[in-house]
């Protein structure tokens, strides 16, 4: 297991290099048992994670290491888990581009380059909840239904989920750049976005119903 718990450190290390995220925001999780996860703990800098820093915790809410300090969202990694079987991993951060998106009456538009929309799809939003609470962990449950795979917290952060690590970072760093692209199209104009045929080539290329 330390192999794997390394692998979340250093996903969470990259996430925090890439600013992404900041000390102490954002956390991590992967799926290796029907009965178990690892997650990054609360009061643990993000930017210098350790393997030895992962937390085990168990589907029914142990914590099984009990000299770290379990993340305050822990309950919000459980309950994706327990709705989503094909989701092995979960990554939520306060990317700063993306995150404009959860405070602002505009839409993420991710159909502007063909990478976004075949990436993430169209991205969920879920509507704000106090951070750690049971109210949180649901609504942002309620809103990854299949096929959605990015769910944009108001007033909070996004939250992206894979079958592995690398994917689960590779849609939140996808999202950031559509978010970066939006904002710098905005201020050109005349934003030229991808048709509904082009999209439903797309769902069809990634095997995902439209």
């Amino acid at each position: 297991m330390i192999e794997q718990k390394q692998a979340v450190a250093d996903c969470m290390n990259r996430l925090y290099a890439q600013g992404l995220t900041t000390t102490s925001g954002g956390n991590i999780s992967l799926r290796v048992s029907d009965d178990l996860i690892l997650l990054t703990p609360s009061a643990t800098d993000k930017g210098n994670m350790r393997a030895d820093q992962i937390a085990e915790i168990g589907m029914d809410g142990t914590n099984h290491t009990p000299h770290l300090k379990p993340s305050g969202e822990t309950s919000m990694h459980l309950e994706i888990y327990k709705r989503r079987p094909d989701v092995r991993a979960i990554v939520h951060a306060h990317p700063p581009f993306a995150s404009v998106f959860t405070v602002v009456d505009k839409k993420l538009n991710v159909r502007l380059i063909a990478e976004s929309y075949a990436i993430i799809g169209e991205p969920a939003v879920a509507p704000y909840s106090l951070t750690g609470t049971r109210e949180l962990a649901d609504s942002v449950a309620d809103s990854l239904a299949r096929p959605t795979v990015c769910v944009l917290m108001k007033n909070h952060g996004v939250l992206t989920v894979g079958t592995d690590l690398l994917q689960a970072f590779d849609r939140i760093e996808v999202l950031e750049n559509a978010a970066k692209i939006n904002l710098f199209a905005a201020q050109l104009g005349g934003m030229n976005e991808l048709d509904a045929e082009q999209c439903a080539a797309l769902d069809a290329l990634v095997g995902r119903d439209g």
